[in-house]
């Protein structure tokens, strides 16, 4: 439990608050005592869904329900008001463990111990759907571990069962390892049998330490969920019946929580001993100690000699800390549970990043309905660090650049002074060599900084950060709105402004700086388009999964800097100054689950997928609107939204989200990308189709396409009117609105390839660029004539980039292997100019030149050389990995890091002007539009930033036509 702070209430309702148990997808979750005395668990509910009126309704309706579940496996519903204006729900306090700690703690559970549970859990399910819910989000996380049986909490997501399409309103429900195939196809539609298979899963969980269905990603969990087997591997056989009869993939295969309860009565109670319902009973010896612990009892055991006890099963007890995380397995809890990931506040805090365990605790007990969504199957931090921005240039550690004059040769070690690491032998694939651990520097102090304001009303109420609306004594919403004034006073972020006139203000260049190099990869076989100042509509054809999100050239050195003031969750304030009224200032949008891929910028819209595709207005950083389903794949063109949940493509107007088509496919969609009005689609198991991307109309299809790598950046793509297919061992350009094959080329098949995949560039000048294995291939796009080949030591991972114009002018080919080579080749004979090796890099986004210069980051620093001689000019470290494709744009670069930060330094010298420390790794490349950087972090937060100042503020930027 943490303390309280100046932002959160003292009283909610009749209950006194005692401390914040942390952040659920509704909002805080505190801890309270009655009058009498009794311990509960309250939930708030965000500001942003409080305004809904439909939410409201839903919300109502689902306390009444969850009232009516009164189980003995199952927290109960203590008070709740749903019509406050902030409203909230108590539930009994439940002091104890979660499954998934108990696993992760002390090992996989003995087979009674499995069955024990699955008995009590089993009950809390017949509890819930006699209440007419469905619980939704059942898994080791949401069930808690008491000593006379297990508690299910958590009906964050849970749906009435005769109001399916109500219950539907902001939520987007499941966990995808642990989730049934009917709702992974349709979560509207499900019943009390897909608790049961959620039920198999979290068993299974508990009887091996690991969740049945896990991928590297949701998408490859959910894929393995519909197209492949659980993985059952070290689950006890005897648990194989149970197991097995709960994963039916048929809903109605599957036994009822009556049915469960009665198969496991006589392998439970046979004997008839006194104590054979309690955890000690069935436990090992550290699971019951913990659970005392969290009780506040004994702290552990003392364990008999000779060994641990065994528990009724005749098995061993406990077997230690599992020696791996769980794949699969989800880190924050959906809907009420304490979350992982960000600020809880809402606003953002001065102190500096952290990353975090990936161990999440639920200890409230909560029960009440959500709009939570999906976790990822990966463990999400248990607290995320809160946000910082500092300004000075780094001298030393983690952030200081190093210029270097000498240019080491290739077959000697580079020089020390230059920080460069040697290639590691061509032989193994290395291991990333990712930078220290994320600084822990001193909290910003000064009159610049400081940590978020009180926000106490006129009349004593106390407020949640970031929302005008008070809980507790006070005055109503609409009296809340009526004195904001009162309340805008000072910055509620912790964003600090870059001290005037500091070395951190230094302005970019004109407005019609350099052009800026390509952007991240691309879907498909290759990245973005060569240099040049990109439309909103090339712009927005980033994908949900890395696509494209050029950079564009913009911004201006304006004056004022003013920190962001985030009204809630999504919610940003008018600016204090103007009321928000023609001054653009930074924005930070939070989602109710984890945010992954580039953003793509299309006009006054920025796209990004939070499971759904969220529009936010990059003017306000408001949402305008979000798709109702899934969306998989992404991709942003002609003023559609291009789309795909799996097994339906679709289409939305781009502007309002108004869908336009919708259709099934026959396959898993993997890949998508779109250009000039053709969708081209890569599926499961080596399909590759043409769409008509104005209404949907299939325009051809083929099969045998590749099968080894299955992923955004290897499947099929779209480059103008040519789609480039890897099938049978040969690179294929057929005719985008055919079908036709216009030539082939033979690359080679994975195993000839070196086990990568075949990478491509469609460059500006008339010929596509291949990178194969070892190999880089220029091949004519119109005859598919070879123009010249080039053999490497090692293979590539990435794609080329192209700069045009002349080699003494910078012009050519550029690449890096996976040793962290660099290579520059002549364009149009392929003679290898120069080559320099930096770090080892596992990175498959291409290198980027810009202005005369090729940056890439490789391992944990960002490294820019002379594209002209190959001469190293600076070197920046980061406190982590670099992760994405950097991205240039009036002479400033920006990119981020495993190390939660956002980084911008000067693009001539490498010196730091900026940096934001998030709550979680920047996922996918920082996107730059107009004098805004766009970034998306693991702590669920989108950003925009002004590129000069960060979070000062610059006159509005420039919208897009």
């Amino acid at each position: 439990m943490e303390q309280l702070t100046q932002h959160d209430p003292r009283r909610i309702g009749p209950f006194e608050v005692l401390g914040r148990l942390g952040a659920g997808g509704m909002g805080l979750v505190y801890l309270a005592r009655s009058a009498s005395g009794r311990r509960v668990a309250i939930k708030t509910v965000r500001t942003e869904l409080a305004e809904d009126q439909l939410f409201r309704v839903r919300f109502t309706r689902e306390v009444e329900a969850a009232r009516a579940v009164s189980g003995f496996y199952t927290a109960a519903v203590v008070d709740a008001d749903p019509r406050a204006a902030v409203p909230w729900l108590a539930t009994a306090y439940v002091p104890a463990p979660s499954l998934e700690e108990i696993v992760n703690e002390c090992g996989p559970l003995p087979a009674q111990a499995v069955r024990w549970l699955a008995a009590g859990i089993a009950e809390a399910l017949q509890s819930i759907h006699g209440g007419g819910l469905v619980h939704r989000d059942l898994k080791p996380s949401n069930v808690l571990v008491v000593e006379d049986g297990p508690r299910v909490i958590d009906f964050g997501i849970a749906s009435g069962v005769s109001n399916t399409r109500l219950t539907m309103t902001n939520v987007a429900v499941g966990t995808p390892a642990y989730m049934s195939p009917e709702q992974a196809r349709d979560s509207r539609s499900v019943t009390g049998a897909s608790d049961v298979f959620s039920l198999g899963s979290t068993l299974v969980f508990a009887g091996t330490g690991h969740a049945p269905f896990h991928g590297a990603n949701p998408v490859e969990t959910v894929f393995m969920l519909l197209r492949e087997g659980p993985d059952l591997a070290g689950l006890p056989d005897e648990l194989l019946p149970l197991i097995e009869s709960c994963m039916q993939m048929t809903a109605g295969e599957r036994p009822s929580p009556a049915d469960l309860q009665a198969q496991l009565a006589p392998h439970l109670f046979a004997s008839g001993g006194d104590d054979s319902g309690t955890a000690s009973a069935w436990l090992p010896d550290s699971a019951v100690a913990l659970i005392e612990e969290r009780r506040g009892g004994r702290g552990a055991l003392v364990r008999p000699a000779g060994g641990q006890r065994q528990g009724r099963s005749g098995g061993g007890g406990s077997r230690g800390r599992s020696d791996r995380s769980p794949a699969g397995q989800p880190g924050g809890g959906s809907g009420w549970g304490p979350a992982a990931g960000g600020d809880p506040r809402g606003g953002l805090s001065s102190a500096g990043p952290a990353p975090a365990s990936g161990r999440h605790t639920a200890h409230a007990a909560p029960a009440a309905p959500s709009s939570a969504a999906m976790g990822p199957p990966a463990a999400a931090p248990a607290s995320a660090p809160p946000a910082q921005v500092t300004s000075a240039p780094a001298t030393s550690g983690p952030g200081a650049s190093a210029p270097v004059s000498a240019q080491p040769p290739l077959s000697s070690p580079p020089s020390s002074s230059a920080s460069y690491a040697p290639p590691a032998p061509h032989g193994a694939p290395p291991t990333p060599q990712g930078g220290p651990s994320a600084p822990h520097g001193p909290r910003q102090t000064g009159a610049g900084s400081g940590g978020p304001r009180a926000s106490d009303g006129p009349d004593g109420s106390v407020r949640l950060a970031g929302s005008q609306v008070p809980i507790g004594p006070g005055p109503r919403a609409a009296d809340a709105r009526d004195g904001r004034a009162a309340i805008d006073g000072g910055p509620a972020t912790g964003w600090v402004r870059p001290p005037s006139g500091g070395p951190g203000v230094g302005h970019g260049g004109s407005p019609g700086g350099h052009p800026p190099g390509p952007g991240p990869a691309a879907h498909g076989l290759g990245p973005g388009p060569a240099p040049g100042h990109r439309s909103p509509d090339e712009a927005g054809r980033a994908g949900g999964h890395g696509g494209p999100g050029g950079p564009i050239n913009g911004g201006d050195g304006g004056r004022g800097a003013y920190p962001a003031h985030p009204q809630g969750d999504g919610e940003p304030a008018a600016d204090p100054v103007s009321g928000g009224q023609g001054r653009w200032r930074p924005w930070r949008f939070r989602m109710s689950n984890d945010v992954w891929g580039t953003p793509a910028v299309a006009g006054d819209l920025l796209y990004v997928t939070s499971f759904e595709v969220h529009a936010l207005d990059t003017g306000t950083g408001r949402r305008v609107f979000k798709t109702r389903d899934v969306a998989w794949a992404m991709a942003v063109s002609g003023g559609r939204i291009h789309a795909s949940d799996g097994t339906t493509l679709y289409a939305l107007d781009a502007a309002d989200g108004a869908e336009r088509w919708r259709l099934a496919t026959d396959g898993w969609v993997y890949s998508l990308s779109v250009d000039r009005g053709t969708v081209v689609t890569g599926t499961r198991g080596g399909g590759v189709q043409a769409w008509e991307a104005a209404n949907g109309e299939l325009l051809w299809e083929k099969t045998g396409a590749q099968t080894d790598f299955e992923t955004p950046e290897s499947g099929p793509a779209i480059h103008g009117d040519t789609v480039y297919v890897w099938s049978d061992a040969r690179l294929r350009a057929l005719e985008a609105r055919t079908g036709v094959e216009r030539w082939s080329y033979p690359v080679g098949d994975a195993a000839s390839c070196g086990g990568v995949p075949v990478r491509l560039l469609h460059a500006p000048d008339g010929v596509a660029y291949v990178t194969a294995g070892t190999r880089v291939l220029a091949i004519d796009i119109a005859r598919g004539d070879v123009r010249w080949r080039f053999e490497a030591p090692a293979v590539f991972l990435s794609p080329p980039a192209y700069a045009p114009g002349a080699a003494v002018a910078g012009g050519g080919i550029y690449i890096a292997d996976y040793l962290g080579t660099v290579y520059a080749l002549d364009a149009t004979n392929g003679r290898d100019r120069w080559r320099i090796a930096t770090e080892p890099r596992q990175s498959i986004e291409p290198v980027l030149v810009a202005a005369g210069s090729v940056h890439l980051g490789s391992g944990g620093a960002l490294y820019t050389l002379d594209a002209v001689t190959g001469t190293p000019k600076w070197r920046f470290a980061a406190g982590g990995e670099v992760i994405g494709a950097p991205v240039v744009a009036d002479g400033r670069v920006h990119f981020g890091s495993a190390d939660h930060c956002l980084y911008t330094v000067d693009a001539t010298g490498g010196q730091l002007r900026w940096k934001l420390a998030t709550g979680g790794e920047i996922t996918g490349s920082p996107v730059a539009v107009a004098g805004v950087v766009y970034a998306c972090s693991k702590d669920r937060c989108v950003y925009a930033l002004d590129a000069v100042k960060g979070t000062g503020l610059s006159r509005s930027p420039a919208r897009q036509p």
